[in-house]
């Protein structure tokens, strides 16, 4: 095939799709191998001032062309592009495309599922045959089936769903239910359907799943949401689907409870789902619920123009709620049937959309006051799910008791849903119809203030979060002036965590949505440590890859480190050093020495990852030089701690004994005491690989009660793990059952499998010693049921376990 012209990038919608751009652009290009391209872009890095050790390979390269991919190398395509055809509007051209891309693979992480249902809708009416169908279909709960309602938009799909599901609960059939909405028809471009990862991931940590123990691909989600959504009497709600691929990842498997799914579309590919198609209502349900909402004195009164009323708005049951609010409000009571109707006739004839929806929509909006007409619009602008009263309050530039007052006029005329007690989300259709007044009646400028208010608040708020939920990092937080707006109350660590927890995906979003402005390098350093800790895997990519796009180097700099590491957390080794070594180019172009031992730091934990000892220490020692220079106690403490990993990991136990008494010195004078009880573990550890049993069980009883007083139960379970270990060694064997019971029990409660599996191991392994090995083989299987759950090699130590004898009763 031969081409004229190279081809046009801004054909793609998709990833897939620009990929077999890229392609077309090698062919046209003639044809060159991957090999030939990997060298004409390191001529390229080499002749930009890029270090050897970025060079590229040719898989690498090939990689570039593979469908399928959850997300481009942005810095590799383009350099590919550049060498294929490098005048520079093409380039740009190809540039701004991966981003719109990008953003919108990212955008599809945000999600917020929860445990439980939203409420009932009021005034319920009708719909008797598809609640007896959805029963009957739904109503065993030993699992397996899927009901799929399609629909058009308003007709009420959801409020069946959400009602039938409230029933099948009161049923005591179902302990309780996963509800999500899956986005599938958002009127914002930018808000595509979710990515059934980011569901699964929040379904297993809502299932009890710590961040940790969640499986980084998608297949692993799957695999471990069967595996705990089985035998479990667990209804399934997913919301709004847009098709088959985007449902199928979310179903439990036979053993599972269960799915009812909503769409607009004919879920018709899902093998083996009952299809319930959803119309508007009869014309008798219609007056029926306009009796019940509206009253029935009034309606018998005028039962023709009912009717009339009922027909103007299509039978919806999204319009017929807002016509009733209307109609029952206080100005309005006193309004004859007819009153209303000729209204509705009016704005009909009037309107840019002539549908029931808008034309219901319009008048409800109409009879709000000003503050709240303004307040929908900027509504629409937010780039998160669902927001409280301080989110209005930055849009709109109110005080909390203002916003609070906006939130409940809106959520009484309908035109928002409250999500819990005091979160609010806007219905697709209003969310479209605000979009649209916003371009009509807003300036832009007016607009791009309301966003900055917002971003700046998230930003303040989040950094006074993380100053109550991790204090050691106090230091390294950057400053975020106070932008004079109401701020929740952040008071300890508890209520830090619960809001970062509330707000997560806001928070990322307003990262995405703030590179140009600064707001992604500050929401991608405030969050870094919170998205770590939790196991935030997905949200930190895309919130540090933001962030990463920034113009300031230094914070591109740290974007590119909490890449790096997060990367590195899931075994990405390549990529996390790629990443940090670019971050150590940013901090020493920028002079900024503090940025500069992050870096070091990080490479350094990176290759201690990938067993390379001997060249972790290296960077090691001079994160700790540095550290030292610029006056960093954490960094230093960091350097120190990993230090005395690595060379103990090298067999040099007497050095790393002396960079842990160091560490422990600064945890003391630093006085945190959490952090001195993890070096008192790392100090005990490298004393029990020595033979040193007994002064490593000293070490251990100090973390643990240390780890008591504290009140840190995660430090706690991990001092009683080591001090159970420590007590086996010393022959002590019925204290190290005992105490590996208690890490168990604990490890239970705090949904840590690594904890449980290594406590049941200890079990297995004092039960056989006791000569028990009925009760021994149940931990062995248990440890195994984790390391398999958690996507660990099984060790040989259990694989021998599990197939010991068993005796009667085994």
């Amino acid at each position: 095939m031969a081409f004229t012209e190279p081809p046009d990038p801004g054909h793609a919608r998709t990833l897939d799709e620009l990929v077999a751009q890229l392609r077309l652009l090698k062919t046209w290009a003639g044809g060159p191998s991957y090999a030939q391209i990997a060298e004409r872009v390191n001529r390229l890095w080499t002749a930009a001032g890029r270090p050897p050790g970025e060079r590229t390979a040719r898989t690498t390269v090939a990689d570039c062309f593979k469908t399928g991919r959850a997300r481009p190398n942005t810095d590799l395509v383009l350099a590919v592009v550049e060498v294929l055809h490098p005048a520079p509007g093409y380039v740009a051209a190809w540039q701004e495309m991966l981003r719109v891309i990008r953003s919108r693979a990212e955008a599809a992480t945000f999600v917020q599922a929860q445990l439980g249902l939203p409420e009932t809708i009021p005034h319920f009416t009708g719909r008797r045959a598809e609640l007896a169908r959805l029963s009957a279909v739904l109503g065993d709960a030993a699992g397996g089936q899927v009901a799929a309602i399609a629909g058009m938009a308003g007709v009420g799909k959801t409020g069946l769903a959400v009602h039938a599901a409230h029933a099948l609960l009161r049923t005591g059939r179902f302990d309780n239910a996963l509800f999500v909405n899956l986005r599938g028809f958002h009127p914002d471009p930018g808000r595509p359907p979710v990515d059934p990862a980011a569901v699964l991931d929040s379904f297993l940590r809502l299932l009890g799943v710590p961040g940790h123990a969640v499986p980084a691909d998608l297949p692993g989600k799957q695999r471990l949401y069967r595996e705990r959504s089985a035998g479990r009497r667990l209804l399934v709600v997913l919301d709004n689907a847009r098709g088959e691929d985007e449902v199928r990842p979310l179903l439990p498997d036979e053993r599972g409870g269960p799915v009812l799914v909503t769409s607009r579309s004919a879920l018709s590919g899902l093998t083996g789902a009952v299809q319930v198609r959803l119309d508007v209502l009869d014309p008798d349900e219609a007056v029926a619920y306009l009796r019940r909402t509206v009253g029935a004195e009034r309606v018998d009164r005028e039962p023709g123009v009912a009717r009339r009323i009922t027909a103007e708005l299509g039978h919806l049951p999204l319009a017929l709620t807002l016509a009733a609010l209307r109609m029952t409000a206080p100005a309005h009571r006193s309004w004859r049937l007819a009153d209303h109707l000729e209204r509705l006739e009016q704005r009909r004839a009037h309107l840019r959309l002539d549908n029931a929806v808008d034309a219901s929509i319009s008048l409800s909006y109409d009879q709000l006051g000003e503050p709240e007409q303004r307040a929908l619009r900027l509504l629409a602008l937010h780039p998160g799910a669902d927001l409280d009263a301080y989110g209005i309050a930055a849009l709109a530039g109110a005080d909390l008791a203002e916003a609070t007052r906006t939130a409940d006029r809106l959520a009484a005329a309908s035109l928002v849903r409250r999500r819990g007690a005091d979160r609010l989300e806007l219905h697709d259709l209003v969310r479209a119809f605000a979009m649209a007044r916003a371009q009509d009646e807003d300036v832009s400028a007016g607009r791009r203030a309301a966003l900055a208010r917002l971003l700046d608040y998230y930003a303040f708020a989040a950094v006074t979060a993380m100053d109550r939920y991790a204090p050691r990092v106090r230091e390294h937080l950057p400053r975020v002036p106070d932008p004079g707006l109401p701020v929740p109350p952040l008071t300890d660590r508890a209520e830090a965590a619960a809001w970062l927890d509330a707000e997560r995906a806001n928070l990322v979003g307003a990262g995405v949505h703030g590179v140009a402005s600064g707001h992604a390098g500050l929401l991608s350093r405030i969050l870094f440590r919170y998205l770590q800790t939790g196991g935030y895997l997905s949200e930190a990519l895309v919130l540090h890859t933001s962030a990463a796009e920034s113009a300031d180097p230094v914070a591109r700099g740290h974007a590119l480190v909490s890449l790096a590491a997060t990367h590195g957390q899931v075994g990405r080794y390549e990529v996390a050093t790629r990443c940090a070594g670019q971050a150590l180019a940013c901090f020493r172009g920028a002079e900024d020495r503090w940025g500069e031992c992050r870096a070091l730091g990080t490479l350094g934990a990176i290759a201690s990852w990938d067993t390379d000892f001997a060249r972790s220490a290296g960077f090691l020692r001079e994160a700790l030089t540095l550290a030292r220079e610029v006056g960093d106690r954490s960094g230093e403490r960091t350097a120190l701690t990993n230090l005395g990993y690595v060379h103990g990991r090298l067999g040099r136990s007497a050095e790393a004994l002396e960079f842990h008494e160091r560490a422990l010195t600064i945890d003391q004078q630093v006085g945190d005491p959490s952090d001195t009880g993890r070096t008192l573990l790392n100090i005990g550890d490298t004393h029990l690989r020595s033979g040193r049993h007994a002064e490593a069980r000293g070490y251990f009883r100090r973390a643990t009660a240390i780890a008591e007083q504290a009140g840190d139960r995660d430090l706690h379970v991990e001092a009683l793990l080591c001090l159970a270990d420590a007590s086996a060694e010393l022959g002590r064997t019925d204290h190290a059952r005992a105490t590996h019971e208690c890490a168990l029990a604990m490890a239970v409660d705090l949904g840590s499998l690594h904890q449980a599996a290594r406590a049941h191991t200890g079990l297995a392994r004092a039960l056989t010693a006791l000569g028990d090995p009925v009760r021994a083989r149940h931990h062995w299987l248990a440890a195994r049921d984790h390391h398999r759950e958690l996507g660990l090699p099984e060790p040989a130590e259990i694989t021998a376990g599990v197939g010991g004898p068993v005796t009667a009763g085994g």
